[in-house]
């Protein structure tokens, strides 16, 4: 269907209804609240009370707007006895009643509570302005309590611009699409590449171990070789020279030594024709103190 205007009515062909006004401004006015004042709607805590203040403000919802030109008045039911609940203050556009207010959404009651879901469908739409949390047996609201959602564009949000910026959602969907399949396509071609590396690299280590494995096993045997090679050979001369030794002076040499470490009394000396034994030497010059004392020297 193509709708079309504002044009004059001639004889009340040109009806418009307060829709299509709406409509019409919510093509370039966005929702939210007005960024100027920086209180615009800011809801403020009573005193001593179960009662809240909306600061003046102006929103819009959908290209219909709502004026708050003085501090209004919101009072809430005072906590329970045993659980806590989560308040949400709400503009809330009706389109069944006509209008357009700022409410209470009373929360559910529950030891861990969450605020109340906003209502966006053909018979209403809301937009947060704050959160309360309202605990058992509270009798007065702090500014304590008192979540600001206005800065969030999910609940509620600035009407920064009164023009919306362009809608890239579309353009940026496509490139997303094509980013997840130029992902997905080159995730792929990596982990193809990736495996082939590996396996090239697993495989060229292997082998490197085998030349190396071959190489050492090649090293051992040849230093194996050589060092029985040594050994038969020392073992051959060690033989001929063992009988050389028992035959010549070195050989005798050696056996005397043999001799005098095994000899039951070594060490005897022979000094002026006396053989002594064990190399001790009488010295008439020292006199043995036993003897002395018993007048034999």
């Amino acid at each position: 269907m193509i709708k079309f205007g504002m044009f004059n009515s001639i004889n009340g062909d040109r009806r418009y209804k307060a829709e299509d006004f709406a409509q019409y401004f919510a093509t370039f006015i966005g929702n939210g609240i007005f960024v100027k004042p920086s209180d615009c709607l800011q809801v403020m805590a009573g005193t001593n009370e179960m009662k809240v203040i909306i600061r003046p403000g102006k929103a819009w919802i959908n290209g219909y707007y709502l004026i708050n030109d003085e501090n209004y008045n919101l009072s809430l039911a005072v906590g329970d006895s045993t659980l806590n609940r989560i308040d949400r203050i709400v503009i809330r556009l009706d389109f069944l009643l006509r209008k357009m207010s700022v409410e209470v959404k009373k929360g559910t009651l529950s030891a861990s509570p969450v605020a109340p879901t906003l209502k966006r469908d053909a018979d209403a739409y809301e937009l947060a302005l704050a959160d309360i949390y309202i605990a058992k047996g509270a009798l007065t609201v702090s500014q304590a309590v008192i979540t600001d959602t206005r800065l969030n564009n999910n609940l509620c949000g600035y009407m920064h611009n009164p023009i919306y910026q362009v809608d890239t959602t579309t353009i940026f969907n496509q490139y997303q699409g094509w980013f997840n399949n130029y992902s997905v396509t080159k995730e792929a071609e990596f982990l193809k590449w990736q495996t082939n590396v590996t396996t090239a690299l697993e495989a060229w280590i292997d082998a490197q171990e085998q030349d190396f494995l071959a190489w050492r096993q090649a090293e051992e045997a040849l230093y194996y070789t050589w060092l029985q090679g040594r050994k038969d050979g020392f073992d051959a001369w060690f033989v001929t020279v063992k009988d050389i030794l028992n035959t010549t002076a070195d050989g005798n040499l050696l056996n005397k030594f043999n001799d005098h470490e095994d000899a039951s009394m070594p060490h005897k000396m022979l000094v002026n024709g006396k053989v002594y034994k064990y190399g001790l030497v009488y010295n008439p010059l020292k006199k043995c103190m036993t003897c002395i004392m018993k007048g034999v020297i």
